[in-house]
């Protein structure tokens, strides 16, 4: 998730208006591999690729947000082709993400119920590969009980910490958009925000390419994530990821109340990317409230795989908080870590 608490006031981004797509329909096109399911009442896109023959569990990618709280599948443009050399792989957007539909009131609680679902569906066993704070839909989707055995393990990239401290820096912000609703809503549909939405949606494709090594840039899909962009860029879109996140409070405190159980293997990859917001920040509580949050993290990532029946938590001296990007064979290995597990 964002973790850098900085309430964005909206109506302070106003300016010229850029043209931007208001529209998309979701179904005209979807890329290779793609598809739409039929889940719960609603269709749900996938993104199926690799192996269908090997016996061996599927991995379900999970997608969690970056600093623009944009959190779909394009963060699996490169990781999910590294993958699928070996495993069959499913990424899935969350209802409101990419080509997945909207529903009246999204949150990570109940995408862990539409997991449940798919879960339930598959009959296979599987392996979930979880970014930033989609390890919170793993707390709801581990206590149903069709669902569950089905479950080999985990994989946690920079997942969301539970303890108090970090609950509430995660919620600052995103308590002030949840109360501030309307009004966000309001200046996003009128334009106002297109400016600055294009702007962000530049700079993640210039970070990426920035990022990704030599050795593994053939493995990104720059057409899939160019028609992720496309979504991204439509003011429906970014209305959608908003009104998530006012949610995002309640799966925190819902994930804290459900505990991942013991016998659930994990490994849990921690990169030092709030290490990296430090620099930027002039605020001396708000500092500290990071460095807080970052060592409260390691301690709680220790203790999760030290609890595990076959845990182990992998702490990287990177500063990038998109491992999928730049350390894809780091996934890899965590993956075939799990597969060890008895």
């Amino acid at each position: 998730m964002v973790r850098v608490i900085f309430f964005v006031v909206f109506l302070q981004l106003a300016g010229p208006v850029v043209a931007a797509n208001q529209s998309t329909d979701k179904a005209e096109m979807l890329p290779q591999g793609s598809e739409l399911i039929n889940l719960n009442g609603r269709s749900l896109h996938i993104r199926k690729l690799g192996k269908p023959e090997i016996s061996e569990p599927y991995l379900l990618l999970l997608s969690g947000p970056t600093d623009n709280w944009h959190s779909d599948t394009g963060w699996w443009a490169l990781a999910q082709n590294v993958l699928a050399e070996d495993h069959l792989t499913i990424a899935i957007d969350r209802a409101g993400h990419a080509w997945s539909e909207s529903i009246a009131e999204p949150s990570y609680h109940q995408f862990g119920q539409d997991l449940a679902s798919f879960i339930r569906r598959q009959q296979s066993p599987v392996i979930l590969v979880a970014f930033a704070s989609s390890n919170l839909s793993l707390h709801t989707l581990i206590n149903d009980q069709e669902a569950a055995p089905f479950i080999q393990g985990a994989v946690l990239i920079d997942p969301d910490v539970l303890t108090d401290h970090s609950i509430k820096h995660y919620t600052t912000e995103t308590e002030k958009y949840r109360q501030g609703w309307k009004g966000i809503e309001e200046f996003i549909l009128s334009g106002k925000y297109d400016e600055n939405m294009q702007r962000k949606i530049d700079d993640e494709r210039a970070h990426l390419k920035s990022i990704i090594p030599a050795a593994f840039a053939s493995y990104m899909d720059w057409n899939y994530y160019s028609a992720i962009e496309a979504i991204r860029n439509t003011r429906e879109y970014q209305v959608e990821k908003f009104r998530e996140v006012t949610h995002y409070r309640e799966d925190l405190l819902e994930a804290k109340r459900n505990p991942l159980p013991t016998n659930l293997p994990l490994v849990i990859i921690d990169s030092d990317f709030e290490t990296g917001y430090l620099p930027k920040i002039e605020d001396e509580l708000i500092k500290a409230s990071i460095v807080q949050w970052r060592d409260e993290g390691r301690d709680w990532f220790f203790e999760l795989a030290q609890r595990s029946k076959c845990g182990a938590y992998w702490p990287l001296e990177s500063q990038e908080h998109l491992i999928m990007m730049e350390q894809p064979e780091l996934i890899a290995r965590a993956v075939e870590k799990l597969l060890q597990c008895e």
